[in-house]
Protein backbone atom coordinates (compact mmCIF):
# COMPACT_ATOMS: atom_id res chain seq x y z
CA UNK A 1 0.00 0.00 0.00
CA UNK A 2 1.30 3.46 -0.88
CA UNK A 3 2.58 5.24 2.22
CA UNK A 4 3.98 8.42 0.74
CA UNK A 5 2.45 11.46 -0.86
CA UNK A 6 4.00 13.95 -3.30
CA UNK A 7 3.20 17.60 -2.66
CA UNK A 8 4.60 21.09 -2.94
CA UNK A 9 4.94 23.50 -0.04
CA UNK A 10 5.95 27.14 -0.05
CA UNK A 11 8.95 28.44 1.83
CA UNK A 12 6.46 30.30 4.00
CA UNK A 13 4.96 26.93 5.02
CA UNK A 14 8.36 25.81 6.29
CA UNK A 15 8.74 29.08 8.19
CA UNK A 16 5.37 28.62 9.89
CA UNK A 17 6.16 25.00 10.81
CA UNK A 18 9.47 26.08 12.29
CA UNK A 19 7.85 28.91 14.22
CA UNK A 20 5.19 26.53 15.62
CA UNK A 21 7.73 23.83 16.56
CA UNK A 22 6.25 21.52 13.94
CA UNK A 23 9.44 21.22 11.90
CA UNK A 24 12.20 18.88 13.04
CA UNK A 25 15.61 18.83 11.39
CA UNK A 26 16.36 15.43 12.83
CA UNK A 27 20.03 14.87 13.79
CA UNK A 28 19.88 11.07 13.35
CA UNK A 29 19.26 11.54 9.64
CA UNK A 30 21.73 14.42 9.35
CA UNK A 31 24.54 13.87 6.87
CA UNK A 32 27.99 14.83 8.09
CA UNK A 33 28.87 17.21 5.29
CA UNK A 34 28.27 20.88 6.02
CA UNK A 35 27.62 23.32 3.23
CA UNK A 36 30.07 26.07 2.45
CA UNK A 37 29.00 29.71 2.22
CA UNK A 38 29.27 29.44 -1.57
CA UNK A 39 26.94 26.44 -1.63
CA UNK A 40 24.39 28.30 0.49
CA UNK A 41 24.63 31.37 -1.72
CA UNK A 42 24.19 29.28 -4.86
CA UNK A 43 21.06 27.59 -3.49
CA UNK A 44 19.41 30.89 -2.60
CA UNK A 45 20.38 32.38 -5.93
CA UNK A 46 18.57 29.42 -7.49
CA UNK A 47 15.48 30.20 -5.41
CA UNK A 48 15.62 33.92 -6.19
CA UNK A 49 15.79 33.14 -9.90
CA UNK A 50 12.73 30.89 -9.58
CA UNK A 51 14.52 27.75 -10.71
CA UNK A 52 13.81 24.33 -9.16
CA UNK A 53 15.86 22.75 -6.37
CA UNK A 54 15.98 19.00 -5.60
CA UNK A 55 13.07 17.31 -3.90
CA UNK A 56 12.91 17.17 -0.09
CA UNK A 57 11.79 14.08 1.86
CA UNK A 58 9.78 14.63 5.03
CA UNK A 59 8.45 12.10 7.49
CA UNK A 60 5.11 13.28 8.83
CA UNK A 61 3.84 12.11 12.18
CA UNK A 62 0.90 13.04 14.39
CA UNK A 63 1.63 13.97 17.97
CA UNK A 64 -1.15 12.08 19.81
CA UNK A 65 -1.06 14.48 22.75
CA UNK A 66 -1.25 17.78 20.89
CA UNK A 67 -2.78 16.26 17.74
CA UNK A 68 -0.38 18.43 15.76
CA UNK A 69 1.45 17.24 12.69
CA UNK A 70 5.20 16.95 13.18
CA UNK A 71 7.37 17.08 10.07
CA UNK A 72 10.86 15.60 10.22
CA UNK A 73 13.12 16.52 7.34
CA UNK A 74 15.00 13.31 6.62
CA UNK A 75 16.58 14.32 3.31
CA UNK A 76 17.17 17.90 2.26
CA UNK A 77 18.04 19.23 5.69
CA UNK A 78 20.90 21.38 4.45
CA UNK A 79 18.59 22.95 1.89
CA UNK A 80 15.89 23.74 4.45
CA UNK A 81 18.41 24.97 7.03
CA UNK A 82 19.95 27.24 4.40
CA UNK A 83 16.58 28.65 3.34
CA UNK A 84 15.48 29.34 6.93
CA UNK A 85 18.84 30.91 7.74
CA UNK A 86 18.60 33.22 4.75
CA UNK A 87 15.06 34.30 5.64
CA UNK A 88 16.34 35.11 9.15
CA UNK A 89 19.16 37.28 7.75
CA UNK A 90 21.75 34.60 8.50
CA UNK A 91 23.78 35.33 5.38
CA UNK A 92 23.76 37.18 2.08
CA UNK A 93 23.82 35.87 -1.47
CA UNK A 94 27.17 36.49 -3.12
CA UNK A 95 27.27 39.31 -5.67
CA UNK A 96 29.13 36.91 -7.94
CA UNK A 97 26.08 34.67 -7.95
CA UNK A 98 23.52 37.45 -8.20
CA UNK A 99 24.69 40.99 -9.05
CA UNK A 100 21.22 42.44 -8.37
CA UNK A 101 20.34 40.92 -4.99
CA UNK A 102 23.77 39.81 -3.81
CA UNK A 103 25.29 41.57 -0.81
CA UNK A 104 21.92 42.21 0.85
CA UNK A 105 20.09 40.45 3.67
CA UNK A 106 16.57 39.16 3.06
CA UNK A 107 15.11 41.98 5.17
CA UNK A 108 16.75 44.53 2.86
CA UNK A 109 15.47 43.12 -0.44
CA UNK A 110 12.21 45.08 -0.30
CA UNK A 111 14.18 48.26 -0.84
CA UNK A 112 15.45 46.84 -4.13
CA UNK A 113 12.30 45.22 -5.47
CA UNK A 114 8.87 45.40 -3.82
CA UNK A 115 7.94 41.89 -5.01
CA UNK A 116 11.09 39.88 -4.43
CA UNK A 117 10.47 38.98 -0.77
CA UNK A 118 6.95 37.78 -1.54
CA UNK A 119 8.22 35.77 -4.49
CA UNK A 120 10.80 34.05 -2.29
CA UNK A 121 8.25 33.25 0.43
CA UNK A 122 5.88 31.83 -2.20
CA UNK A 123 8.61 29.72 -3.83
CA UNK A 124 7.42 26.10 -3.86
CA UNK A 125 9.55 23.17 -2.74
CA UNK A 126 8.70 19.69 -4.03
CA UNK A 127 8.24 17.27 -1.14
CA UNK A 128 7.64 13.55 -0.75
CA UNK A 129 5.80 12.93 2.54
CA UNK A 130 6.66 9.64 4.22
CA UNK A 131 3.54 9.21 6.33
CA UNK A 132 4.14 7.65 9.76
CA UNK A 133 7.04 5.66 8.34
CA UNK A 134 9.35 3.97 10.89
CA UNK A 135 13.11 4.51 10.81
CA UNK A 136 13.85 1.14 9.25
CA UNK A 137 11.51 1.83 6.35
CA UNK A 138 12.90 5.34 5.87
CA UNK A 139 16.39 3.88 5.51
CA UNK A 140 15.05 1.26 3.10
CA UNK A 141 13.51 4.01 0.96
CA UNK A 142 16.86 5.77 0.58
CA UNK A 143 18.71 2.53 -0.09
CA UNK A 144 16.29 1.83 -2.90
CA UNK A 145 16.62 5.36 -4.29
CA UNK A 146 20.40 5.03 -4.28
CA UNK A 147 20.14 1.68 -6.04
CA UNK A 148 18.60 3.40 -9.06
CA UNK A 149 20.86 6.42 -9.00
CA UNK A 150 23.41 6.86 -11.78
CA UNK A 151 26.95 7.11 -10.44
CA UNK A 152 28.20 10.67 -10.92
CA UNK A 153 31.01 11.18 -13.39
CA UNK A 154 33.98 13.44 -12.59
CA UNK A 155 32.41 16.59 -14.02
CA UNK A 156 29.10 16.02 -12.23
CA UNK A 157 31.01 15.64 -8.96
CA UNK A 158 32.87 18.88 -9.61
CA UNK A 159 29.63 20.72 -10.30
CA UNK A 160 28.09 19.35 -7.12
CA UNK A 161 30.94 20.58 -4.94
CA UNK A 162 31.99 23.90 -6.51
CA UNK A 163 30.04 27.17 -6.64
CA UNK A 164 32.58 29.84 -7.55
CA UNK A 165 32.74 32.19 -10.54
CA UNK A 166 34.79 29.77 -12.67
CA UNK A 167 32.23 27.00 -12.27
CA UNK A 168 29.43 29.46 -13.05
CA UNK A 169 31.20 30.74 -16.17
CA UNK A 170 31.76 27.20 -17.48
CA UNK A 171 28.13 26.28 -16.75
CA UNK A 172 26.65 29.36 -18.40
CA UNK A 173 28.79 29.20 -21.54
CA UNK A 174 28.27 25.46 -21.87
CA UNK A 175 24.50 25.90 -21.73
CA UNK A 176 24.58 28.98 -23.98
CA UNK A 177 26.13 26.93 -26.79
CA UNK A 178 23.90 23.90 -26.36
CA UNK A 179 22.59 24.06 -29.92
CA UNK A 180 26.11 24.49 -31.28
CA UNK A 181 27.46 21.36 -29.57
CA UNK A 182 24.61 19.23 -30.85
CA UNK A 183 24.13 20.63 -34.36
CA UNK A 184 27.88 20.65 -35.06
CA UNK A 185 28.15 17.12 -33.65
CA UNK A 186 30.90 18.09 -31.22
CA UNK A 187 28.87 16.36 -28.50
CA UNK A 188 25.92 14.00 -28.44
CA UNK A 189 22.74 14.69 -26.50
CA UNK A 190 23.72 11.93 -24.08
CA UNK A 191 27.10 13.59 -23.45
CA UNK A 192 25.41 16.93 -22.82
CA UNK A 193 23.03 15.31 -20.34
CA UNK A 194 26.10 14.11 -18.42
CA UNK A 195 27.68 17.60 -18.48
CA UNK A 196 30.06 16.89 -21.33
CA UNK A 197 29.67 20.45 -22.57
CA UNK A 198 30.57 21.88 -19.15
CA UNK A 199 33.70 19.75 -19.03
CA UNK A 200 34.74 20.85 -22.52
CA UNK A 201 34.15 24.54 -21.79
CA UNK A 202 36.00 24.31 -18.47
CA UNK A 203 38.93 22.63 -20.22
CA UNK A 204 38.94 25.37 -22.87
CA UNK A 205 38.68 28.21 -20.33
CA UNK A 206 41.61 26.79 -18.38
CA UNK A 207 43.69 26.88 -21.57
CA UNK A 208 42.61 30.48 -22.15
CA UNK A 209 43.79 31.44 -18.67
CA UNK A 210 46.77 29.20 -18.00
CA UNK A 211 47.86 27.98 -21.41
CA UNK A 212 47.49 24.41 -22.65
CA UNK A 213 47.19 21.92 -19.79
CA UNK A 214 46.38 18.25 -19.46
CA UNK A 215 42.72 17.38 -19.10
CA UNK A 216 43.66 15.54 -15.90
CA UNK A 217 44.36 18.91 -14.30
CA UNK A 218 40.76 20.16 -14.54
CA UNK A 219 39.92 19.16 -10.95
CA UNK A 220 42.98 20.92 -9.59
CA UNK A 221 42.08 24.16 -11.33
CA UNK A 222 38.46 23.92 -10.13
CA UNK A 223 39.79 23.67 -6.57
CA UNK A 224 42.29 26.49 -7.11
CA UNK A 225 39.71 28.80 -8.70
CA UNK A 226 37.18 28.04 -5.98
CA UNK A 227 39.58 29.61 -3.44
CA UNK A 228 40.59 32.53 -5.62
CA UNK A 229 39.67 33.46 -9.17
CA UNK A 230 41.46 36.64 -10.25
CA UNK A 231 40.06 36.64 -13.78
CA UNK A 232 37.12 38.77 -14.91
CA UNK A 233 34.41 36.22 -15.83
CA UNK A 234 32.72 38.69 -18.18
CA UNK A 235 35.93 39.34 -20.12
CA UNK A 236 36.61 35.61 -20.23
CA UNK A 237 33.11 35.03 -21.64
CA UNK A 238 33.56 37.77 -24.26
CA UNK A 239 36.76 36.17 -25.50
CA UNK A 240 35.14 32.74 -25.54
CA UNK A 241 32.23 34.01 -27.62
CA UNK A 242 34.54 35.84 -30.03
CA UNK A 243 36.56 32.69 -30.65
CA UNK A 244 33.38 30.67 -31.14
CA UNK A 245 32.06 33.30 -33.57
CA UNK A 246 35.27 33.08 -35.59
CA UNK A 247 35.18 29.28 -35.69
CA UNK A 248 31.53 29.16 -36.65
CA UNK A 249 32.05 31.86 -39.29
CA UNK A 250 34.68 29.70 -40.98
CA UNK A 251 33.01 26.30 -40.61
CA UNK A 252 29.29 26.84 -39.94
CA UNK A 253 27.41 23.59 -40.62
CA UNK A 254 30.45 21.96 -42.24
CA UNK A 255 32.04 21.46 -38.83
CA UNK A 256 29.68 18.53 -38.33
CA UNK A 257 31.45 16.73 -41.19
CA UNK A 258 34.99 17.74 -40.31
CA UNK A 259 37.55 15.89 -38.19
CA UNK A 260 37.53 19.01 -36.02
CA UNK A 261 34.14 18.01 -34.66
CA UNK A 262 35.92 15.41 -32.49
CA UNK A 263 36.25 16.74 -28.94
CA UNK A 264 40.04 16.60 -28.72
CA UNK A 265 40.43 18.20 -32.15
CA UNK A 266 37.81 20.85 -31.41
CA UNK A 267 39.86 21.71 -28.33
CA UNK A 268 42.86 22.17 -30.63
CA UNK A 269 40.87 24.24 -33.11
CA UNK A 270 39.77 26.51 -30.27
CA UNK A 271 43.25 26.92 -28.77
CA UNK A 272 44.68 27.77 -32.21
CA UNK A 273 42.00 30.38 -32.90
CA UNK A 274 42.37 31.74 -29.36
CA UNK A 275 46.13 32.14 -29.82
CA UNK A 276 45.56 33.90 -33.13
CA UNK A 277 43.08 36.33 -31.59
CA UNK A 278 44.47 36.86 -28.08
CA UNK A 279 47.67 34.93 -27.54
CA UNK A 280 48.03 31.73 -25.53
CA UNK A 281 50.50 31.30 -22.67
CA UNK A 282 53.29 28.87 -23.47
CA UNK A 283 52.85 29.04 -27.26
CA UNK A 284 55.82 30.73 -28.89
CA UNK A 285 54.40 30.62 -32.41
CA UNK A 286 53.53 33.96 -34.04
CA UNK A 287 49.89 34.94 -33.94
CA UNK A 288 48.49 34.59 -37.47
CA UNK A 289 45.95 37.19 -38.57
CA UNK A 290 42.47 35.75 -39.07
CA UNK A 291 40.70 37.58 -41.88
CA UNK A 292 37.09 36.39 -41.79
CA UNK A 293 36.46 38.28 -45.01
CA UNK A 294 38.64 35.62 -46.59
CA UNK A 295 37.25 32.64 -44.67
CA UNK A 296 37.23 30.45 -47.79
CA UNK A 297 41.02 30.42 -47.76
CA UNK A 298 41.09 29.66 -44.03
CA UNK A 299 38.71 26.79 -44.63
CA UNK A 300 40.84 25.52 -47.52
CA UNK A 301 43.93 25.42 -45.31
CA UNK A 302 42.16 23.79 -42.38
CA UNK A 303 40.67 21.13 -44.67
CA UNK A 304 44.21 19.77 -44.88
CA UNK A 305 43.44 17.98 -41.62
CA UNK A 306 40.55 16.11 -43.25
CA UNK A 307 42.76 15.30 -46.20
CA UNK A 308 45.55 13.74 -44.16
CA UNK A 309 43.07 11.66 -42.19
CA UNK A 310 41.59 10.41 -45.48
CA UNK A 311 45.07 9.66 -46.83
CA UNK A 312 45.92 7.71 -43.69
CA UNK A 313 42.73 5.67 -43.96
CA UNK A 314 43.52 4.86 -47.57
CA UNK A 315 47.03 3.73 -46.67
CA UNK A 316 48.75 6.61 -48.45
CA UNK A 317 52.11 8.12 -47.52
CA UNK A 318 52.19 11.21 -45.30
CA UNK A 319 54.71 13.93 -44.69
CA UNK A 320 56.45 13.52 -41.29
CA UNK A 321 54.65 16.49 -39.71
CA UNK A 322 51.30 15.19 -40.98
CA UNK A 323 52.03 11.71 -39.65
CA UNK A 324 52.95 13.25 -36.28
CA UNK A 325 49.62 15.12 -36.19
CA UNK A 326 47.71 11.92 -36.90
CA UNK A 327 49.59 10.16 -34.12
CA UNK A 328 48.89 13.04 -31.73
CA UNK A 329 45.21 12.83 -32.66
CA UNK A 330 44.97 9.17 -31.74
CA UNK A 331 47.17 8.59 -28.70
CA UNK A 332 47.35 10.43 -25.37
CA UNK A 333 45.10 13.01 -26.98
CA UNK A 334 44.47 15.01 -23.79
CA UNK A 335 48.07 15.22 -22.54
CA UNK A 336 49.50 18.75 -22.52
CA UNK A 337 52.54 18.13 -24.82
CA UNK A 338 50.34 16.38 -27.39
CA UNK A 339 47.76 19.15 -27.26
CA UNK A 340 50.49 21.76 -27.70
CA UNK A 341 51.92 20.02 -30.78
CA UNK A 342 48.48 19.79 -32.37
CA UNK A 343 47.87 23.48 -31.69
CA UNK A 344 51.20 24.40 -33.30
CA UNK A 345 50.22 22.34 -36.36
CA UNK A 346 46.88 24.12 -36.78
CA UNK A 347 48.54 27.48 -36.22
CA UNK A 348 50.81 26.78 -39.20
CA UNK A 349 47.72 26.14 -41.31
CA UNK A 350 46.18 29.41 -40.12
CA UNK A 351 49.44 31.19 -40.91
CA UNK A 352 49.26 29.85 -44.47
CA UNK A 353 45.82 31.47 -44.77
CA UNK A 354 47.02 34.76 -43.32
CA UNK A 355 46.67 37.84 -45.59
CA UNK A 356 50.47 38.24 -45.43
CA UNK A 357 50.80 34.90 -47.21
CA UNK A 358 48.41 35.63 -50.06
CA UNK A 359 49.92 34.77 -53.47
Amino acid sequence: MKNFDSRTYSINDFIEWSRNAQLVLNPKFQRRDVWTDRAKSFLMDTVVRGKPIPKVFIRQKINPTTRASIREVVDGQQRIRTILSYINDGFQISKRHNPQFGGYFFSQLGDLDPDIQTNILNYEVSVDLLVNMPDAEVLDVFNRLNSYAVVLNDQEKLNASHFGPFKLAADELGHEYHEFWISRKVLTTKQVLRMGEIELVADILIASIEGIKSKKQIRGFYDQYEKEFPEDPEELAIRFRNVMIAIDSVFADTLAYSEFRRIHLFYTLYTAFYHALYGLKGIAAPRPAIDLANKERIMAELSHVDQIFATKEEGGALQPEDARFIEDSRRATTDAPVRARRTQFVLRLLANASPANKP
